[in-house]
């Protein structure tokens, strides 16, 4: 059984069920004076908290997904990542990529779905030639995709990251709701066609690579920066400048959004960071990303690089919570510190912790703010 199915969350319950029952029966017999019946009252006692907490800890997982597998808790816990092996070949040889159509805003068969009228979701399958990363994305293309009377439009591209780790491939459709949303809200008229990429940053199992290019490791920067974004644009149809690409996440994925567009303003014009911190972490989950060096992990320093850089010509949206948000503090540091070309909004609640129940909050005003920032564009004519 998964970590977050409803048949272990049922074993644990009846486990706790059980060992409270098994415990009044028993307590009678277990009343007596002496040091066995002291240990035994004990024991009981130990066991029934630890299958109340070991459900209560179950369940809070399974609706926050912060672990998705057993592999990767495992993982998170101290057991090995996968190893990274660079791909062979020409590193100018274009990103692969695997296009599967999912019928209907949920990837699964859905009966009369028609693409122009409901939307899409596909599920893309890449591995970055330049990097040898290889992840899921699920893609919802807008029901104006597939219409006749835009046929030579290029819909602009938000690239969303999930948090670490993240486990659970679909969060963004199951959790988050943007293709609902989405949908929703461009059939209202509040946000214009936008294609949405959804993902999240865990490329390698185990191991929070914060979206870096690891000394001697995975290349996980480039892997979003570029062998994403040419997989996208080598199967949809996409604006060729900046203007028309943005990124998203929520904790570690803003964190991620916020560093991409910064570092790469040539691809990108636009991020949202929903709850991400902006500081250069370092932590079990993390490791040691910057092979020691006090100016790589400088470099991935967002607050340092704005006090000590030339500021980027993006637009970043802060979105955060006033109480109850540990990575307020960072968002704070990095708002004072912005400074033109960059430009920064925020999206700030009175309170929120740091879970999907306030990620969610975060993401209609995002997307609305995106979506009056991005630009579509015109496919050229053929001569």
């Amino acid at each position: 059984m998964g970590l977050t199915s409803p048949g272990t969350l049922s074993l644990l319950i009846l486990l706790a069920v059980g060992c409270m029952a098994a415990t009044v029966r028993a307590w009678p017999r277990a009343a007596a004076p002496g040091h066995r019946a002291v240990g035994a009252r004990a024991l009981m006692l130990v066991g029934c908290q630890s299958s109340v907490l070991l459900t209560l800890v179950a369940a809070l997982n399974a609706h926050y997904l912060f672990y998705g597998s057993w592999t990767d808790l495992l993982s998170a816990a101290g057991g090995g990542a996968q190893a990274h092996r660079p791909a062979g070949g020409n590193a100018a040889a274009a990103t692969r990529v695997v296009r599967t159509v999912q019928a209907g805003l949920d990837p699964g068969p859905r009966a009369e779905h028609v693409p122009a009228k409901d939307g899409q979701v596909e599920r893309l399958d890449i591995r970055g030639v330049r990097t040898g990363l290889a992840s899921q994305a699920y893609v919802y293309l807008p029901p104006q995709y597939f219409q006749r009377a835009s046929a030579a439009r290029r819909f602009p591209v938000v690239i969303l990251l999930a948090g670490y780790p993240a486990a659970d491939r679909l969060v963004w459709i199951r959790q988050g709701h943007v293709p609902e949303d989405a949908a929703r809200a461009q059939a209202r008229g509040r946000i214009q066609p936008m294609i949405y990429v959804m993902m999240r940053p865990t490329v390698v199992r185990g191991w929070d690579t914060e979206c870096a290019d690891v000394p001697g490791g995975p290349q996980v920067e480039t892997f979003f920066a570029q062998d994403v974004p040419e997989a996208v644009a080598g199967t949809y149809r996409v604006p060729r400048d900046r203007s028309g690409w943005a990124l998203a996440g929520y904790s570690t994925g803003g964190f991620c959004a916020a560093k991409l567009a910064m570092l790469h303003s040539d691809r990108f014009s636009a991020a949202v960071s929903m709850a991400g911190h902006f500081d250069a972490l370092m932590d079990p989950t993390t490791r040691d990303l910057y092979g020691g060096s006090r100016a790589v992990r400088r470099s991935d320093d967002l607050v340092w690089r704005l006090r000590n850089l030339p500021a980027p010509p993006v637009s970043i949206l802060v979105a955060s919570a006033d109480a109850g948000e540990k990575t307020f503090p960072s968002a704070q540091r990095f708002m004072r510190a912005a400074r033109p070309p960059l430009v920064v909004d925020k999206v700030l609640l009175r309170s929120g912790g740091h879970n999907f129940k306030t990620f969610r909050k975060y993401i209609p005003p995002s997307v609305r703010w995106l979506s009056a920032r991005l630009r579509a564009s015109d496919m050229e004519p053929v001569r």
